[in-house]
């Protein structure tokens, strides 16, 4: 794509810095003028120079909207599927947790009509190892919409399982089918399907997970990598978090968080990562603007007898650094707008095929964007400082008299 676009893109700078450039006479008068006629008398060099720094922007927008759809498809999530108030984090990540005690005694507070933990372990289900969740089945129907299409949480016994749709219809599975399962401390057991669920983004897990009871047949170590949450109906948020954080105090390295405090901790592994991506893409920028640096300092050296020339009947030192200054920034625009496009059509791409994955959320982060844009017009700016110098300080005679 980039490389279709960097072909075409002689073909479509002449318009497009013609259009970008459409204000400059107005604002800038006779440089204004000067800078859009420089880039488009040659559109081949100026989509050459351009083609860098819309590969760089267009990375950087692809990465932004893939960050914020993320974000947004997260948060719909919990809006959707969470219908607690309050999450306390073991901080364990899937290699240990909390004390299932902790979920007891919150099931006991006036202030909590709910809670439940979510345990994690392995086994293997059809050939291949899955992660596997439990959560207390009375419990979590009053936390978790899992959008069940056949059977209850409630159901989930000491022999039962939960599947995902998607899986049970692969493996041709129904309410009461049995699914062979080995578990490290039991060795094999069959489960019966007592819940088929559609939407595996709100579930413990993606595709399948149990009851307590059944997690604790076979799990020999049980702990709560975290445990969720709902308040009494006539109870504040605030109220209950006061409650809550009082038990878990006593349960070394947990935190406990209100819905928004959770969905900023669901992000923070994306902005991480993103400021990572970020860092590695400004590099791609400085070259692309060295480049644009690079092409109007040959520009110059071309044009060295025009320049001597529009000297000689008068233009200041100023205006033709001027002139030079708003040509690198048609020519960043033109670059930085191209990139946006392919950045916000592969990002949107990328939503519409990763939807069955959780990114169900398309979101274009429009401040982002105009950001994007007005930056790379102050790189244009700072690209075209050397050369613009350069070109102000050509001798007139020498100039005119060069072949």
């Amino acid at each position: 794509m980039f490389f279709g676009v960097s072909v075409l893109g002689r073909t479509v700078s002449l318009p497009l810095s013609r259009a970008v450039g459409a204000p400059l006479p107005w604002l800038r008068g006779v440089t204004g003028k000067l800078a859009r006629q420089n880039a488009m008398r040659n559109p081949k060099r100026t989509a050459a120079s351009a083609s860098a720094l819309m590969i760089g922007v267009g990375l950087v927008s692809f990465i932004t909207i893939l960050a914020a759809s993320t974000t947004a498809s997260v948060n719909s999530t919990i809006d959707r599927s969470f219908a607690g108030d309050i999450v306390i984090d073991s901080g364990a990540g899937l290699s240990g947790g909390v004390d299932p005690g902790l979920a007891r005694q919150l099931n006991k507070l006036p202030q909590v009509a709910a809670a439940t933990g979510v345990d994690i372990g392995a086994a293997e289900i059809f050939g291949r190892v899955e992660q596997v969740s439990a959560v207390e089945p009375a419990a979590a129907g009053k936390i978790f919409n899992v959008s069940p299409l056949r059977g209850s949480i409630g159901a989930l016994g000491r022999t039962a399982i939960a599947v995902y749709s998607g899986v049970a219809a692969a493996h041709h599975l129904r309410l009461g089918s049995t699914v062979p399962v080995l578990f490290k401390d039991t060795g094999w057991q069959r489960l019966r399907v007592a819940l088929i669920y559609g939407d595996a983004i709100a579930a413990p897990a993606p595709r399948y997970f149990l009851g307590a009871p059944a997690f604790d047949a076979n799990f020999a170590i049980r702990f709560d990598s975290q445990v969720f949450v709902k308040k009494a109906p006539a109870v504040t948020t605030a109220t209950a978090l006061a409650a809550v954080r009082k038990v878990a105090t006593r349960y070394s390295g947990t935190e406990v968080m209100d819905q928004n405090a959770y969905k900023q901790s669901r992000a923070k592994p994306v902005r991480q990562e993103l400021m990572l991506v970020y860092a590695l893409l400004a590099l791609a920028i400085l070259i692309a603007l060295l480049g644009i640096g690079n092409t109007l300092a040959l520009s110059i050296f071309e044009r060295r007898r025009e320049l001597g020339v529009m000297r000689a009947v008068g233009m200041t030192r100023r205006q033709l650094r001027a002139t030079i200054r708003w040509e690198s920034v048609i020519i960043a625009v033109q670059g930085t707008l191209l990139g946006l496009l392919i950045g916000v059509f592969f990002g949107w791409a990328l939503v519409l095929a990763m939807k069955d994955q959780g990114l169900t959320v398309f979101s274009l982060p429009v401040l982002s964007m105009v950001i994007v844009v007005a930056l790379a017009a102050v790189a244009g700016v700072a690209a075209a400082i050397l050369p613009s110098r350069r070109a102000a300080k050509l001798n007139i005679i020498q100039a005119i008299v060069s072949e």
